[in-house]
């Protein structure tokens, strides 16, 4: 499945929540990304250094895991929606 949607069945527990328990939920949530790997949410979170007792929110779940998600696994990096031309005659000073 996909991470995000990983992460939307994990994410919907009561917060604070322990760690073990986010473990124990995620242990058998298989996540695959863009690049064709595999890996679980419960590995995810083996590779935190330092982790935390307890996640006081869903949003900071999600940020964490999302931030030990391989570059590369969940979109293009460093993509603009925006465009990157910039036309001096569009600006207008008042």
């Amino acid at each position: 499945m996909e991470l995000n949607q990983a992460l939307d069945e994990l994410c919907d527990c009561e917060y604070p929540a322990n760690i073990d328990d986010i473990k124990d939920n995620c242990e058998n949530l298989t996540v695959e990304f863009q690049d064709g790997s595999e890996t679980t949410l419960g590995e995810m979170l083996d590779l935190l250094d330092d982790p935390p007792e307890t996640f006081d929110s869903s949003d900071e779940l999600r940020g964490t895991l999302m931030s030990l998600a391989p570059r590369g696994s969940v979109g293009r990096a460093n993509y603009d929606d925006r465009g990157s031309t910039h036309n001096s005659r569009d600006q207008q000073s008042f």
